[in-house]
């Protein structure tokens, strides 16, 4: 007698077998982006009776980290969770590295290249190069670079479950798309390397550089626009030490604030005679503003995110007559600040983790 359950059993053993059946046909992954965390290695061949006990754990742990569309499954599990309501614990925005060196989670693994996409980075060299071919028909002086992120630079203090480092990165290809189109683009890691074996390149309880980091990036970038003069020597500057709990990674672990040293100079503010106002016509997600001083000089614009925001303008402002600073966006700024503000030099400097645009351009970009 025709019994059509047993079709509806073989058709639900055989959805439950699919994922393990088409493991062998997909590349291993090592680390899994959704959970920020190492997946289980392949079990081994048992050896001694011991390997034999511990073996069908091994077996599920890999199964379980492994089957196919795992991470699509995950993700559909913590919407349908906020949809009904239910409160699951709460992935850590920072987590803690080697040494007590903490790191913001967003990007961590892009910077040490186990997360690896070629269509963003492409997308992002198109957007480069079209503003430094707009800008060359103005005759604007162009310079463009990535900030490294915390965990390009000190690879060594990244959680075990964001290395081995592996090039090439969307750093790498950012920068070989940049050489494409002739966009004058720098390579900041060298820079910040060799600041990193001084002294702090990176705070250790924040997501952004040091003082002494921000000196090497700045320095780097304005004699890429031609002006090494506008650089300042640690000789130049009056050096100094503070203890701080301002830190934001303990806050974005759950974690207590931690107090840190850090060596700040004088030129962490703004010079005398220097006034700053904010443009508000041009938006954003940070405030745009200019900082002018009553002597003559040349406009520089930055456009950016907290990493210049922070520490480049009150580096630049005694070296040039107006300065005008305005957030990157992921890439969707206001154009008009370029029309309007006419700088006579341009510097495109996000952060790493920020070197994106999702197919997005400037506003007013046509």
């Amino acid at each position: 007698m025709f019994d059509p359950r047993r079709f509806l059993i073989l058709g639900v053993m055989a959805v439950l077998a699919l994922p393990v059946l088409a493991m062998p046909f997909l590349p291993l992954q090592t680390v899994s982006r959704e959970e920020n965390r190492m997946l289980a290695p392949p079990p081994s061949m048992p050896q001694t009776l011991a390997d034999w006990r511990h073996a069908p754990r091994a077996v599920d742990a890999f199964l379980a980290d492994h089957f196919v569309l795992r991470e699509p499954a995950i993700w559909l599990g913590a919407r349908l969770e906020r949809r009904l309501g239910v409160t699951a614990p709460a992935q850590a925005m920072a987590v803690m590295g080697e040494g007590g060196q903490m790191f913001l989670t967003e990007g961590l693994l892009r910077s040490t290249g186990q997360d690896v996409d070629p269509d963003r980075a492409a997308d992002y060299v198109d957007f480069v190069c079209e503003v430094s071919r707009r800008l060359a028909a103005r005759g604007t002086r162009f310079a463009t670079g990535l900030a490294p992120s915390p965990g390009t630079i000190l690879t060594d203090q990244t959680p075990p479950w964001a290395r081995p480092a592996i090039t090439p990165n969307d750093h790498d290809l950012i920068l070989q798309g940049l050489e494409g189109c002739a966009a004058p683009a720098i390579d900041l890691r060298p820079a910040l390397r060799e600041a990193a074996t001084e002294d702090r390149a990176y705070r250790l309880y924040d997501s952004h550089w040091t003082p002494w980091g921000a000196l090497a990036a700045y320095n780097r970038m304005v004699a890429a626009l031609g002006h090494p003069d506008w650089g300042w020597s640690q000789s130049e500057l009056t050096w100094g030490e503070i203890r701080t709990d301002d830190g934001d990674l303990p806050r974005m672990a759950g974690m207590p604030p931690a107090i840190e040293t850090l060596t700040i100079h004088h030129r962490t503010s703004l010079p005398e005679g220097a006034v700053r106002r904010d443009l508000a016509a041009y938006g954003g997600p940070m405030p745009t503003f200019a900082v002018e001083r009553a002597v003559p000089g040349p406009t520089v614009l930055i456009i950016g995110d907290s990493y210049t925001a922070d520490f480049f303008p009150s580096l630049i402002a005694e070296r040039v007559g107006r300065l005008v600073w305005i957030h990157m966006n992921g890439c969707g700024f206001d154009w008009r600040v370029v029309e309007d503000e006419a700088p006579d030099y341009v510097l495109l400097l996000p952060a790493e983790r920020n070197a994106m645009c999702g197919g997005q351009r400037p506003a007013g970009f046509d």
